[in-house]
């Protein structure tokens, strides 16, 4: 089903299945649950938003258009690769007489892997979840490898899969996925400098939440509050996060708060449940809990050590 439905505004085609999405792309349905897609054989489509109701990973060859991800414009240059999983939107702006992008997409189901090992750990591959502007860049020695292990794919594709040939394209799926799990770490560290700017700019959001008392207007703060507030995702920002300080971005956001929380407390003119709710806390017990959990003594034996 390619029907199209209206969200916000702008209309978007659903591609729910392999086969929608090799119809769109003018190519043959060999096996309804996986496909490869070479794009150069598909005729340019224009401005079309699409809901993809599989998973997704593309490999641009050439430069041939605009890419927009969510609602954000990525103009990509050779040898990137993007993610897509289910429920997620994309689209392509046509650029002179090409519109979609020149390479290779490898598109599954997710009754594909349904009972297998990737099924229970694809949650952990997160930049299936990155925004637009934090696509895989990879080096011709990089992209080689990527071409191997999809052309490893594709000789397995049939019909009807035997219970040996779904091994195969499963465990090569995984394969493709670690060294894309690889070569992000590579581009982590090649983009240091920026990675660590995105690090002490987040702390300092969250210092500047906690200490102006935004909570009144937003409660808790959440690590997607700040995500936004730095244009990127979620999982890139615990991503980043991660590698550079080997700490969660929940784990830094708490010990903010805590170090607050201490500062409060030395002023004694302010009560458990005002001092509670400046933090964003609704209610006094839920800050008692949080502060012991981290502190091992309460609040109020915090205060009271601190008349000793």
């Amino acid at each position: 089903m390619e029907d199209k439905i209206k969200e916000k505004d702008f209309a978007i085609r659903n591609l729910d299945s392999v086969e929608s999405c090799n119809a769109y792309n003018e190519h043959s349905t060999i096996n309804p649950w996986i496909s490869i897609i070479d794009f150069s054989k598909s005729t340019p489509k224009c401005r079309e938003w699409m809901r993809l109701g599989f998973y997704c990973i593309m490999l641009k060859d050439i430069h041939c258009g605009d890419l927009k991800y969510g609602i954000s414009q990525y103009d990509y240059d050779a040898g990137t690769l993007l993610f897509f999983a289910p429920n997620q939107i994309y689209k392509v702006d046509k650029v002179g007489s090409l519109s979609v992008p020149q390479g290779l997409c490898l598109v599954f189901d997710e009754e594909l892997i349904r009972g297998t090992s990737l099924q229970k750990q694809i949650h952990r591959y997160s930049f299936f979840s990155y925004e637009h502007n934090e696509a895989l860049h990879v080096d011709e020695e990089e992209r080689n490898n990527v071409m191997e292990i999809i052309a490893k794919i594709n000789r397995e594709i049939s019909p009807e899969l035997d219970a040996l040939s779904k091994k195969l394209i499963v465990t090569n799926i995984e394969l493709l996925l670690d060294y894309c799990s690889r070569y992000y770490q590579r581009q982590f560290t090649s983009r240091q400098p920026l990675h660590q700017l995105i690090s002490d700019k987040f702390a300092d959001l969250v210092r500047e939440f906690i200490i102006t008392s935004k909570s009144d207007d937003y409660g808790l703060p959440t690590i997607n509050y700040f995500a936004n507030k730095l244009h990127i995702s979620t999982n890139y920002l615990g991503d980043v996060i991660k590698k550079e300080t080997q700490q969660t971005p929940i784990e830094i956001m708490h010990q903010i708060m805590i170090n607050q929380a201490k500062e409060l407390l030395h002023d004694f003119e302010k009560n458990i449940s005002e001092i509670s709710h400046q933090l964003g806390f609704t209610y006094a017990s839920h800050f008692t809990r949080f502060f012991k959990n981290k502190m091992g003594l309460t609040p109020i034996e915090y205060r009271r050590n601190l008349n000793r």
